[in-house]
């Protein structure tokens, strides 16, 4: 089926704030709306922080490979009291000692625990820019899905406009067969009856609208405005040709949440090397230099010092209550844990995307019907009005028409939107959401 849908996605609305002299306003297409997205969202924000946090912590030194400096200043004192022999006579002296230098340590080997350590914060900080990626993604989607939900209000807004056009024709054409006494005043009434109805549906749909265009301002951070209005000036673009097997294969391999599940696998991996790193015996290489004075009162004279002194210990672990065979084994079990979780996401993600899949190809295959029922709902709506002019109908049965070409009208929008949705869902699922920022791409 092919559909004769625009070609890009120039959605544009304008947020206007009337005022007594003018009105300013502001165009929006979705890749502008979704570039204000990045810009602006909180969410994203946050992600982006955690981010750089765990980039932040992937570095040598916090994985214990580079050696420990630390310079050190001191002074010690003492006061004693000596007893000559004989204990009659008693001598105070002080004791002074000061110093100063550097000392250093280095873990020369740990049983190859620090390079494990250094590829664990590496991958930590891979799963950190795919965390913010999946964040980037479900946003873009869930705005993306808003934007068109506004468009699908926006062009139900019309047809209910329509739909009060035709009651207040009929309206109109009832009061006047009225007056020349061609209709009684009950036609009249149900007449007035209906328009009312039709005119507090209007207002009532408007409003719900007022408040999604709220909740959308609330995503972008825009600012709130009650006179705002929303124009959208086109129609919707669906991509027709979505395979549900090579949309499979592209969700395997780009499906960021599998992605992240599968870093976790890796992740655990080396925090079981860590773990076993404490089986070899590890080198360690210490170095101090510095200078050091000490002067006692009691003696005539002080005694400094200044030089290089360093070693290297060596050790090894021989029994620590079997705490290393219990730490093993419970990281060999965090492992399975972790295969699991991978083989619940892919099945989770294959489940998604076959229930999107069904949802995509449903309304696709009704919008075709839906497409015909709307013309058709047209012309007899048109016709029905003529004849009711003519007194060929009743106003119940114009009225009956009027609600046939209105639920025509809402099922073709709805087909569209629901089409949408799901392959806006289904663009996420296979990690290609941010092609929504890009028009041609998009496409």
């Amino acid at each position: 089926m092919r559909m004769n849908f625009k070609d890009s996605f120039l959605l544009l609305f304008s947020l206007a704030a009337a005022s007594a002299n003018a009105q300013d306003t502001a165009l929006y297409t979705l890749p502008m709306t979704l570039e204000t997205l990045l810009e602006n969202g909180y969410s994203i924000k946050f992600s982006r922080n955690r981010e750089e946090v765990l980039s932040n912590n992937a570095t040598y030194g916090n994985a214990g490979m580079l050696p420990n400096v630390n310079a050190t200043a001191g002074y010690s004192g003492a006061a004693n009291q000596l007893q000559s022999v004989g204990g009659n006579r008693y001598t105070n002296t002080f004791n002074n000692s000061y110093s100063v230098g550097l000392s250093g340590t280095w873990t020369l080997f740990d049983g190859w625990g620090m390079q494990a350590s250094y590829s664990r914060l590496q991958e930590l900080k891979k799963n950190g820019e795919l965390s913010a990626k999946l964040e980037i993604e479900s946003s873009v989607a869930q705005t993306t899905a808003m934007y068109y939900e506004l468009l699908h209000r926006r062009l139900r807004l019309k047809n209910l406009s329509i739909m009060l056009s035709l009651s207040r024709e009929r309206l109109r054409m009832a009061t006047e067969k009225y007056l020349v006494g061609a209709h009684s005043q009950l036609e009249l009434l149900q007449a007035q009856v209906d328009f009312n109805a039709d005119s507090s549906q209007l207002v009532t749909y408007r409003q719900g609208t007022i408040e999604q265009l709220i909740r959308f301002k609330k995503q972008l951070l825009l600012p709130f405005n009650a006179n705002d209005v929303i124009f959208i000036d086109t129609s919707f673009s669906l991509n027709e040709h979505l395979k549900v097997e090579e949309l499979k294969a592209v969700a395997l391999q780009n499906n960021t949440s599998l992605k992240i599940f599968d870093k976790n696998r890796a992740i655990t991996d080396l925090e079981r090397a860590q773990v076993e790193a404490a089986r070899y015996p590890y080198v360690n290489l210490s170095a101090s230099y510095g200078y050091t004075y000490s002067h006692n009162t009691y003696s005539a004279a002080g005694s400094d010092a200044l030089g290089l002194s360093y070693g290297v210990n060596v050790g090894f672990k021989i029994y620590d209550g079997r705490n290393q065979r219990r730490l093993e084994q419970n990281i060999r079990i965090e492992q399975r844990n972790r295969d699991l979780e991978y083989e619940q996401q892919m099945q989770q993600v294959l489940a998604d995307l076959y229930l999107l899949y069904s949802s995509y190809s449903s309304y696709m295959n009704l919008l075709g019907l839906e497409r015909i029922n709307q013309g058709l709902a047209d012309k007899k709506v048109s016709l029905a009005m003529e004849q009711y002019r003519l007194g060929q109908i009743t106003s119940l049965e114009l009225r009956e028409h009027q609600r046939t070409h209105l639920d025509a009208q809402d099922r073709f929008l709805n087909a569209m939107l629901q089409a949408k949705l799901s392959e806006i869902y289904l663009m996420q699922l296979c990690g290609a959401a941010l092609n929504y920022m890009d028009t041609e791409a998009a496409n």
